[in-house]
């Protein structure tokens, strides 16, 4: 028993025997003959203590019930799979960069946040300056320090005045009120200008709120609800009921023992039995089965699917509450009704609800269930993941392969071969050198023999069949949103990219393989025939590699590209699916081609503009990806935008 518990016992005890006592015999309040302040001092210090121990209870009781709930599961409240994940938008760190500059890091000595924001915004105007207008380095630093390089006052008073300007009145009333800083304002003015005359188009300022924005973190699926350190699929709780009724009951006996009314005390006894109870009775028993039904296991995608779940009391106990939240694919929209029940059910009986789901291509897997219940006051609470039976929803895609793919120059003009630095047997000259015991007499140059008597061998380039490895960029800042589409990642595009290229590949017998920059292992060595394809195709559907949910986790660039480079050929053919929106996406592009890899990048854009004006967060993500994509392409690296109306055949044949 803890130290706030036992006090608390004891009195609440002493308290209710004390009212028992005075309500049976009313003459014992008379036994004591104490008057005045003296007789009113022992009750109200008795009373104080009471009602002190009610809010320290309270208080390490919420405290605890926090505290236990966040080791458990790490979020707040249940999951809500009746929508897709949400996913951050390109924007998002230079929003969480603004948000850091604050009123009160003017007082530091070294104020980081500001110092590095403006070195970085200072490098973006130096870049952009220098292609717009064509100025010299020392022509933008001078415009810069004496803002001549814009019409916006606040833009050029981001260059031109202190990292810690001064503040007015008004900006002193504004801190306190909790505005935002002028120096983060002046920011966003100084970025949106350079990011109109770089993308030649109007930039606004400020920041729109994004639809993603207000639900960050939400709990969508229920493994994400689930702790993911344990193999548990069961845990009893208690919900923090019985808190409010000990709290109530300490406050009631103190205010008894303060006011001497006999009616409190009994309140507090009553308090006492219901808080007894919760700790003394025994945790739930009752278990259910799941069993779903699905109206078109194998639809078109955009097809509605009903969804009918049926749910069976397999105990000897009632279950007087009982709620249930279905594992919703995380790839799947509920159209029409709702993936929670709830309801009560005797032994063997069984209840059932039915909501729909749209088809998207791919095949989606349900997760367990989460099966709440409760005892009949609410005061013990029991979390179970069922799983119901292998059911999955397999929407059919037409397979569309791209033609006329091209690679890197190092191909040769026969489909599927390229050049080998290998010699040995083949049909194209490569060397000669000194005969070796054990070499085919059909490679002796018998010309030189019979010329000078020496014997030599004739060695040619192997012919090999290509290899090509798609490697797709699925780490968590891959996890980007486009403008127009806030619930469906910027990774999907990768994937059915990805599936066109291994389709067109593996129809020309070109061996290819598929892998993912993911914290999910992920490797499929390139092969060629039709088992190998439907292979690539099952892992691009339904490997973890490639869910709908962000990983939590994130991977070490230079760890990932020497397990490739230990896993894959020397001579393998390199074509990387990435938004390119960090600068680790660029990394792993130069450090593939300095190890000697064809490597062609594919990259879908996040942040295309859209007709309406777009914020500066969203320009300025804008701008530094096409920064590493001119970075990319100046050292030699074929890249090129992987938009929604351009085939992959078209991209390709750009880049190459």
């Amino acid at each position: 028993m803890s130290d706030t518990r036992r006090p608390i016992l004891n009195l609440g005890i002493v308290s209710s025997l004390v009212g028992f006592l005075l309500i049976v015999f009313p003459t014992l309040g008379s036994v004591v003959e104490l008057t005045g302040t003296v007789r009113a001092i022992p009750f109200v210090i008795i009373g104080l203590a009471a009602i002190g121990l009610a809010g320290r209870y309270l208080r390490a009781e919420m405290t605890g019930q926090s505290t236990t709930r966040k080791c458990h599961t790490g979020r707040s409240e249940y999951p809500r799979p009746a929508n897709r994940p949400q996913y951050t938008y390109p924007g998002e760190p230079l929003v969480r960069r603004l948000a850091e500059i604050s009123w009160t890091d003017r007082w530091e000595e070294e104020p980081t946040n500001r110092l590095d924001l403006r070195a970085d915004v200072r490098g973006l105007a130096v870049t952009v300056l220098s292609q717009t207008e064509n100025w010299t380095r020392t022509e933008i630093e001078t415009r810069l320090e004496e803002g001549g390089w814009t019409d916006d006052a606040r833009a050029a008073a981001f260059f031109t005045d202190d990292i810690v300007p001064s503040l007015s009145v008004r900006q002193q009333l504004q801190s306190i009120l909790g505005a935002e800083p002028p120096f983060a304002r002046r920011a966003r003015h100084a970025i949106a200008e350079l990011a109109s005359q770089y993308d030649e188009t109007d930039v606004s300022p400020s920041l729109t709120e994004r639809p993603n924005g207000r639900d960050r973190g939400r709990t969508v699926t229920t493994r994400q609800y689930w702790p993911s350190h344990t193999s548990e699929t069961s845990r009893t709780t208690k919900s923090g009921r019985t808190r409010w009724v000990t709290t109530a009951a300490l406050v009631a006996g103190g205010a008894g023992i303060v006011t001497l009314q006999p009616a409190l005390f009994l309140l507090a006894l009553f308090g006492i039995a219901v808080a007894g109870y919760g700790h003394l009775s025994t945790p739930l028993s009752g278990n259910v089965e799941i069993t779903r039904t699905i109206s078109d296991p194998n639809p078109e995608p955009q097809q509605e699917i009903d969804v009918t779940v049926t749910i069976q009391n397999t105990s000897e106990s009632t279950l007087t509450d009982l709620r249930v939240i279905d594992g919703v694919p995380a790839g799947l929209t509920v159209t029409d009704g709702v993936p929670r029940f709830t309801t009560a059910l005797r032994p063997g009986n069984e209840a059932t609800f039915t909501y729909t789901v749209r088809g998207v291509a791919g095949s989606h897997a349900f997760d367990p269930a989460l099966v709440i219940t409760r005892d009949a006051i609410g005061i013990h609470k029991r979390e179970t993941l069922v799983e119901g039976d292998s059911t999955a929803i397999s929407c059919q895609r037409l397979e569309n392969p791209v033609r006329q793919l091209q690679l890197r120059s190092q191909r040769t003009n026969h489909p599927g071969r390229i050049q080998s630095p290998v010699e040995g047997p083949g049909i194209e000259f490569h060397s000669v050198r000194e005969y070796r015991s054990g070499d085919p007499l059909s490679r002796v140059d018998w010309n030189r023999k019979a010329k000078t008597g020496e014997l030599t061998t004739i060695d040619f380039r192997e012919s090999r069949l290509a290899k090509v490895m798609v490697v797709v960029d699925t780490r968590p800042e891959a996890y980007l949103t486009p403008t127009e589409e806030c619930d469906r990642p910027i990774i999907r595009r990768s994937l059915t990219a990805a599936r066109k290229i291994t389709t067109h590949f593996s129809s020309e017998r070109i061996p290819v393989g598929i892998t993912a920059l993911s914290p999910h292992s992920c490797w499929l060595p390139p092969k060629a025939g039709d088992v190998h394809r439907v292979r690539i195709h099952n892992a691009l559907d339904e490997d973890p590699a490639f869910s709908w949910n962000r990983p939590k986790d994130g991977i070490e660039i230079s760890t990932a590209i020497e397990a490739f480079r230990q896993r894959a050929c020397h001579d393998t053919q390199v074509i990387l699916l990435s938004p390119l929106c960090d600068d680790g996406s660029k990394r792993v592009a130069e450090r593939l081609d300095a190890n000697g890899y064809a490597v062609t990048v594919l990259s879908p854009d996040p942040t295309a503009l859209t007709d309406s004006t777009p914020d500066c967060a969203l320009g300025y993500a804008s701008v530094m990806r096409h920064f590493r994509l001119r970075k990319l392409r100046n050292g030699g690296i074929p890249v090129s935008d992987l938009t929604s109306d351009l085939s992959v055949a078209e991209v390709l044949a750009r880049a190459s």
